[in-house]
């Protein structure tokens, strides 16, 4: 009797150890597909890039750190706008590389390149701006499981090069 019990205790280890490697893996790929999401929203309206976020983000960033993450989207809507009005036929396009994850239950720590790539209008490139300004950073995000849903509930942007 005792070498089954032992036996059945061994086999829902087992079976506790594959489950959890499997949710793992799959949370792995959740939150690798939401930071995709945020940095193919990385356009001139941060609209659906705010959605992937706690509305207590933490944003840092050139030296800055924002703890209200309401009015951190509004600067950087600010800043596109100014951008746009300047550079009316400008385009953003972002790529994200190399995204580390490691989860630890509903939290999860990230770390990535990015590059932003921001096209000039004809215009402006007319009147002697480069066609394309690019700039690379190092990211690193903290998400949190929310309701069944990863969060991003800290974001770390440095300069790289």
């Amino acid at each position: 009797m005792k070498n089954t019990n032992r036996g059945r205790f061994k086999l829902m280890i087992a079976l506790t150890l594959f489950t959890a490697s499997i949710a793992s893996a799959d949370d792995k790929s959740d939150i690798r597909a939401v930071i995709h999401k945020y940095i193919d929203s990385e356009s001139f309206d941060l609209t659906e890039q705010t959605k992937l976020m706690a509305s207590d983000r933490t944003f840092i960033s050139n030296g800055m750190r924002y703890t209200n993450n309401e009015k951190s989207m509004a600067i950087q809507t600010a800043g596109n706008n100014v951008i746009k009005k300047a550079n009316p036929g400008a385009t953003r396009i972002a790529t994200v590389e190399d995204i580390m994850v490691r989860v630890n239950g509903d939290t999860a720590v990230t770390s990535f390149y990015r590059v932003v790539n921001t096209t000039s209008s004809v215009e402006s490139v007319r009147a002697g701006q480069g066609a394309m300004n690019s700039f690379y950073q190092t990211g690193t995000m903290v998400l949190f499981k929310i309701k069944g849903d990863w969060k991003i509930v800290h974001t770390h942007l440095s300069p790289t090069k």
